[in-house]
């Protein structure tokens, strides 16, 4: 059953569209265009030489990669009980908490695509793929269980409460400024960085950037961390959704 929803959600998300899944590759590309005009050329960012690379178009493409994942999953999953109601309320026995889950394993494909071209695109710039590449999906691995929890608690917290899709585009937008998407850690002050590193994103974005301009690895607390708050987030997230379950077929 998961794998037929994941395929369907993945086609219905393209249905009708001259692009088709070219979408996935083109959607971050014209976001590092306006960022890297705006950051790159305007504003003259340049990365920090940790990264081992001076081109900001490559280091903004692996640090948006990452979070447009991460984005669009959690605002398409925050939907994904609300938009089914004829399966909650009409299949007895239907579990909802799967349809999170369905929307997670989806936009993981999308990612899939993105990051075949972000990895075609580090060959042509630096010419070469770093031998710790593969680590990357360690990362991916605990931001998606991050995703699955927090698609928990916002897609139940949608049913009874439908502001929460307004509050959440709010929350994203101030979200990406917290990541170190479009600028590097090393220009915020060393007091404030502690906050930064709050925000599990933060890991993944600098993972994706050592593992694939620099070839090093995220230091070993950091992953520690990022572990931790992923299952921690999808423990209370299937608990959240498991006290609410009872009243999605009523409110919906």
């Amino acid at each position: 059953m998961l794998k037929m929803m994941v395929l369907r959600e993945f086609k219905v998300s393209y249905v009708g569209s001259a692009f088709g899944v070219f979408w996935a590759v083109m959607n971050p590309l014209f976001q590092v265009a306006i960022y890297g005009i705006i950051f790159g050329l305007l504003f003259k960012a340049k990365p920090d030489l940790v990264y081992g690379t001076d081109n900001y178009l490559l280091f903004l493409l692996c640090g948006l990669v990452p979070w447009q994942f991460f984005a669009q999953t959690i605002t398409a999953a925050s939907a994904s009980i609300r938009s089914n109601p004829n399966l909650i309320k009409k299949a007895v026995g239907f579990p909802s908490e799967v349809l999170p889950v369905v929307t997670v394993i989806s936009n993981l494909i999308s990612h899939l695509i993105s990051l075949s071209l972000l990895l075609v695109l580090v060959v042509v710039f630096s010419g070469k793929l770093p031998i710790v590449m593969p680590f990357i999906f360690v990362y991916l691995f605990f931001i998606s269980i991050f995703a699955v929890g927090i698609g928990w608690i916002l897609s139940s917290a949608n049913v009874l409460l439908k502001d929460i899709e307004q509050i959440l585009n709010v929350a994203i937008m101030g979200w990406f400024f917290l990541t170190p998407v479009v600028y590097s850690p090393g220009i915020v002050p060393t007091k404030m960085l502690i906050f930064l590193k709050i925000n599990p994103l933060y890991y993944m974005v600098e993972g994706y950037r050592m593992a694939l301009l620099s070839g090093r690895f995220l230091p070993l607390f950091d992953i520690i961390y990022l572990a931790g708050i992923s299952i921690l987030t999808l423990a209370i997230g299937g608990i959240f959704c498991r006290k609410l379950k009872p009243w999605f077929a009523e409110v919906l």
